[in-house]
C-alpha cells in the first residue's frame, strides 16, 4: 500500500514542504504518482490531521507558468488553489528568505530558485520536503539532512 507507506515515511512531521514537482502529480491524473501526491494534499486538507503543507513562492511561480500560457480559466483555477486550499501556506520571499537562500547557495552552489525553496523550508521550521524531482533526490536530499526527504516516486 503506497500510502500506507509513505505515511510512514512521514512520520510524526507536522510541517511539510512540498516542492513544485509534488504539487504538479497533485494536479495531473497523468502522473504516475498522482494517488501519493493526492492522499497527502487529503491529508493536509483535513483538520483532524496535524500535517500541514507549505510552498515557497518560487514553487507557485512554477505552477503559475503553464496556466497563463494556456487560458485565463485555468490560471484562476491554479492561482485560486494556491491561495484557498485548507492548511497549505505559500510562503513569501522577504529579505531573511534572500539572505537565507544565499547563504545555501554559496554554500552547495545549489541554483537559486532550489537554494530558496530549501532556505524556505527552513526558515519555516519544516521537517519534511515531499518532492518527485530525481535532481531533488539524488542532488539536493543528501546536503540537508535536517530534513526527512520524501520522493513519491519511491512510493509506487
Amino acid at each position: 500500500m503506497p500510502a500506507v507507506d509513505l505515511d510512514v515515511a512521514l512520520a510524526d512531521a507536522e510541517r511539510v514542504l512540498l516542492d513544485t514537482s509534488a504539487l504538479i502529480a497533485f494536479h495531473n491524473r497523468a502522473e504516475l504518482v498522482h494517488p501519493l501526491a493526492l492522499h497527502l494534499l487529503e491529508r493536509i486538507e483535513s483538520e483532524a490531521d496535524p500535517i500541514r503543507g507549505y510552498c515557497s513562492v518560487i514553487t507557485a511561480s512554477e505552477l503559475l507558468v503553464r496556466p497563463i500560457r494556456v487560458s485565463r480559466a485555468d490560471f484562476t483555477f491554479m492561482h485560486t488553489f494556491l491561495t484557498s486550499y485548507p492548511n497549505l501556506t505559500v510562503l513569501p520571499m522577504d529579505l531573511h528568505v534572500a539572505a537565507q537562500a544565499a547563504t545555501v547557495r554559496a554554500a552547495t552552489g545549489l541554483r537559486l530558485p532550489d537554494a530558496v525553496v530549501v532556505a524556505t523550508a527552513m526558515l519555516a521550521g519544516c521537517e519534511a520536503v515531499v518532492t518527485n524531482d530525481e535532481q531533488w533526490k539524488r542532488r539536493v536530499s543528501p546536503l540537508f539532512t535536517r530534513f526527512n526527504w520524501i520522493h513519491l516516486g519511491d512510493y509506487m
